[in-house]
Protein backbone atom coordinates (compact mmCIF):
# COMPACT_ATOMS: atom_id res chain seq x y z
CA UNK A 1 0.00 0.00 0.00
CA UNK A 2 1.16 3.33 -0.56
CA UNK A 3 1.60 6.03 2.16
CA UNK A 4 -0.57 8.70 1.76
CA UNK A 5 0.91 12.43 3.19
CA UNK A 6 -1.76 15.37 3.94
CA UNK A 7 -1.39 17.76 5.98
CA UNK A 8 -3.68 20.39 7.57
CA UNK A 9 -4.00 23.76 8.89
CA UNK A 10 -6.27 25.31 11.44
CA UNK A 11 -9.18 22.71 9.94
CA UNK A 12 -9.15 18.48 9.90
CA UNK A 13 -8.75 17.26 6.30
CA UNK A 14 -12.05 15.55 6.99
CA UNK A 15 -13.76 18.56 7.81
CA UNK A 16 -12.46 21.04 6.00
CA UNK A 17 -15.29 21.79 3.96
CA UNK A 18 -17.39 22.82 7.17
CA UNK A 19 -14.46 24.75 8.57
CA UNK A 20 -13.62 26.51 5.36
CA UNK A 21 -17.97 27.70 5.76
CA UNK A 22 -17.28 28.44 8.76
CA UNK A 23 -14.10 30.89 8.35
CA UNK A 24 -16.35 32.51 4.94
CA UNK A 25 -19.61 33.00 6.91
CA UNK A 26 -17.88 35.39 9.51
CA UNK A 27 -16.56 37.15 6.30
CA UNK A 28 -17.58 41.01 6.36
CA UNK A 29 -18.06 40.46 2.67
CA UNK A 30 -19.60 37.13 2.26
CA UNK A 31 -21.99 38.57 0.00
CA UNK A 32 -20.18 39.89 -2.22
CA UNK A 33 -20.27 38.77 -5.77
CA UNK A 34 -16.63 39.42 -6.70
CA UNK A 35 -15.80 37.16 -3.66
CA UNK A 36 -16.91 33.91 -5.07
CA UNK A 37 -14.97 31.77 -4.63
CA UNK A 38 -14.39 29.39 -1.42
CA UNK A 39 -11.32 28.70 -1.58
CA UNK A 40 -8.03 28.17 -3.70
CA UNK A 41 -6.39 25.44 -5.07
CA UNK A 42 -2.23 25.79 -6.08
CA UNK A 43 -0.70 22.63 -7.91
CA UNK A 44 3.58 22.03 -6.92
CA UNK A 45 4.98 20.30 -8.93
CA UNK A 46 8.73 18.64 -9.45
CA UNK A 47 11.26 17.35 -12.01
CA UNK A 48 10.77 13.71 -12.14
CA UNK A 49 13.43 11.66 -10.06
CA UNK A 50 14.44 14.88 -8.39
CA UNK A 51 12.84 14.50 -4.76
CA UNK A 52 11.56 11.83 -2.51
CA UNK A 53 7.53 11.95 -1.54
CA UNK A 54 8.50 13.43 1.99
CA UNK A 55 10.80 15.97 0.89
CA UNK A 56 7.96 17.31 -1.53
CA UNK A 57 5.54 17.21 1.33
CA UNK A 58 7.73 19.39 3.33
CA UNK A 59 8.16 21.72 0.71
CA UNK A 60 4.49 22.23 0.36
CA UNK A 61 4.22 22.64 4.18
CA UNK A 62 7.08 24.87 3.49
CA UNK A 63 5.61 26.80 0.91
CA UNK A 64 1.92 26.88 2.67
CA UNK A 65 3.29 28.51 6.40
CA UNK A 66 5.48 31.22 3.84
CA UNK A 67 2.24 32.21 1.47
CA UNK A 68 -0.16 32.21 4.41
CA UNK A 69 1.68 33.31 7.53
CA UNK A 70 -0.74 31.17 9.77
CA UNK A 71 -3.65 33.17 8.80
CA UNK A 72 -5.93 30.93 6.19
CA UNK A 73 -6.82 27.04 7.10
CA UNK A 74 -5.45 25.20 4.69
CA UNK A 75 -5.07 21.08 3.59
CA UNK A 76 -2.18 19.86 1.40
CA UNK A 77 -1.61 16.53 -0.45
CA UNK A 78 1.25 15.24 -1.83
CA UNK A 79 0.20 12.68 -5.12
CA UNK A 80 2.37 8.76 -4.75
CA UNK A 81 -0.11 7.72 -7.83
CA UNK A 82 1.56 9.44 -10.43
CA UNK A 83 4.50 9.06 -12.45
CA UNK A 84 5.77 12.95 -11.23
CA UNK A 85 5.99 13.88 -7.65
CA UNK A 86 3.22 16.82 -7.15
CA UNK A 87 1.22 18.74 -3.92
CA UNK A 88 -2.12 19.87 -3.75
CA UNK A 89 -2.70 22.76 -1.41
CA UNK A 90 -6.33 24.14 -1.14
CA UNK A 91 -6.18 26.47 1.29
CA UNK A 92 -9.95 28.87 2.38
CA UNK A 93 -10.38 32.03 0.39
CA UNK A 94 -10.69 33.97 3.41
CA UNK A 95 -8.31 34.67 6.68
CA UNK A 96 -9.13 33.75 10.32
CA UNK A 97 -8.30 36.69 12.10
CA UNK A 98 -9.66 39.33 9.85
CA UNK A 99 -12.06 37.39 8.05
CA UNK A 100 -10.75 39.01 4.97
CA UNK A 101 -10.73 37.29 1.37
CA UNK A 102 -7.28 36.60 0.00
CA UNK A 103 -6.54 38.93 -2.83
CA UNK A 104 -6.44 37.26 -5.68
CA UNK A 105 -4.01 38.90 -8.23
CA UNK A 106 -0.90 38.84 -10.65
CA UNK A 107 0.97 40.35 -8.05
CA UNK A 108 0.15 37.56 -5.80
CA UNK A 109 0.65 34.50 -8.57
CA UNK A 110 4.28 35.67 -8.50
CA UNK A 111 4.80 35.59 -5.01
CA UNK A 112 3.61 32.06 -5.21
CA UNK A 113 6.05 31.08 -8.42
CA UNK A 114 9.12 33.10 -6.29
CA UNK A 115 8.35 31.51 -3.07
CA UNK A 116 7.93 28.18 -4.83
CA UNK A 117 11.22 28.60 -6.81
CA UNK A 118 13.35 30.26 -3.83
CA UNK A 119 12.24 26.48 -2.25
CA UNK A 120 12.81 24.05 -4.54
CA UNK A 121 16.56 26.11 -4.78
CA UNK A 122 17.04 25.50 -1.08
CA UNK A 123 16.50 22.41 -1.86
CA UNK A 124 18.84 21.86 -4.06
CA UNK A 125 16.27 21.02 -7.08
CA UNK A 126 15.58 22.48 -10.17
CA UNK A 127 13.09 25.06 -11.30
CA UNK A 128 11.04 25.30 -14.21
CA UNK A 129 11.71 29.13 -15.90
CA UNK A 130 8.70 30.87 -17.71
CA UNK A 131 9.55 29.70 -20.75
CA UNK A 132 9.12 26.25 -20.14
CA UNK A 133 12.92 25.11 -19.62
CA UNK A 134 14.41 23.52 -16.70
CA UNK A 135 15.89 25.94 -14.68
CA UNK A 136 18.97 25.42 -12.79
CA UNK A 137 19.63 23.66 -9.25
CA UNK A 138 20.58 26.28 -5.88
CA UNK A 139 24.40 24.78 -5.96
CA UNK A 140 24.73 25.67 -9.90
CA UNK A 141 22.92 29.03 -9.26
CA UNK A 142 25.15 29.94 -6.05
CA UNK A 143 27.91 28.73 -8.73
CA UNK A 144 26.90 31.43 -11.26
CA UNK A 145 26.66 34.03 -8.54
CA UNK A 146 29.77 33.73 -7.88
CA UNK A 147 31.47 33.65 -11.02
CA UNK A 148 29.42 36.76 -11.68
CA UNK A 149 30.59 38.62 -8.48
CA UNK A 150 33.91 37.53 -10.14
CA UNK A 151 34.02 39.23 -13.25
CA UNK A 152 32.34 42.28 -11.72
CA UNK A 153 35.72 42.56 -9.59
CA UNK A 154 37.67 41.88 -12.83
CA UNK A 155 35.55 45.10 -14.51
CA UNK A 156 36.21 47.30 -10.95
CA UNK A 157 40.04 46.55 -10.86
CA UNK A 158 40.52 46.98 -14.72
CA UNK A 159 38.96 50.71 -14.39
CA UNK A 160 40.94 51.55 -11.36
CA UNK A 161 44.09 49.76 -12.97
CA UNK A 162 43.24 52.36 -16.32
CA UNK A 163 42.63 55.33 -13.79
CA UNK A 164 45.98 54.82 -12.09
CA UNK A 165 48.39 54.08 -15.19
CA UNK A 166 50.16 56.06 -18.19
CA UNK A 167 51.46 52.77 -20.35
CA UNK A 168 49.79 49.20 -21.92
CA UNK A 169 52.68 47.72 -20.01
CA UNK A 170 51.87 49.23 -16.81
CA UNK A 171 48.72 48.07 -16.92
CA UNK A 172 49.64 44.70 -17.65
CA UNK A 173 52.20 45.19 -14.85
CA UNK A 174 49.53 46.38 -12.37
CA UNK A 175 46.80 43.55 -13.09
CA UNK A 176 50.00 40.65 -12.44
CA UNK A 177 50.36 42.49 -9.34
CA UNK A 178 46.45 42.09 -8.29
CA UNK A 179 46.82 38.31 -8.70
CA UNK A 180 45.91 38.22 -12.42
CA UNK A 181 47.38 35.39 -14.99
CA UNK A 182 46.98 37.14 -18.53
CA UNK A 183 46.59 35.65 -21.75
CA UNK A 184 46.88 37.12 -25.07
CA UNK A 185 48.30 40.31 -24.21
CA UNK A 186 50.15 40.83 -27.30
CA UNK A 187 49.19 42.90 -30.77
CA UNK A 188 49.92 42.32 -33.68
CA UNK A 189 48.74 40.28 -36.87
CA UNK A 190 49.05 36.85 -34.86
CA UNK A 191 47.83 37.62 -31.97
CA UNK A 192 44.52 36.56 -30.84
CA UNK A 193 41.83 38.57 -30.62
CA UNK A 194 40.70 38.69 -26.80
CA UNK A 195 43.19 39.18 -23.84
CA UNK A 196 42.08 37.18 -21.01
CA UNK A 197 42.58 37.37 -16.85
CA UNK A 198 41.96 34.71 -14.39
CA UNK A 199 42.48 35.12 -10.67
CA UNK A 200 43.24 32.41 -8.53
CA UNK A 201 39.45 31.81 -7.56
CA UNK A 202 38.37 31.37 -11.25
CA UNK A 203 37.12 28.63 -12.68
CA UNK A 204 38.41 29.49 -16.01
CA UNK A 205 39.52 32.98 -17.89
CA UNK A 206 37.50 36.11 -18.82
CA UNK A 207 37.70 38.34 -21.61
CA UNK A 208 38.75 41.78 -20.56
Amino acid sequence: DQKLYISSFACSPETAVLDFKYTLDHTHDCRDAHNANKAFHLIQAFSPGEVSYEEAHQIGKELADRLLEGKYSYVLTTHTDKGHVHNHLIFCSADNITFSHYHDCKKNYWKIRNLSDTLCQEHNLSTIMPDGKKGMKYNEWAANKSESSKKAQLRKDINQTIRIVSTYSEFLAFMEAKGYEIKNAEFGENSRKYITFRSPDMSRPVRG
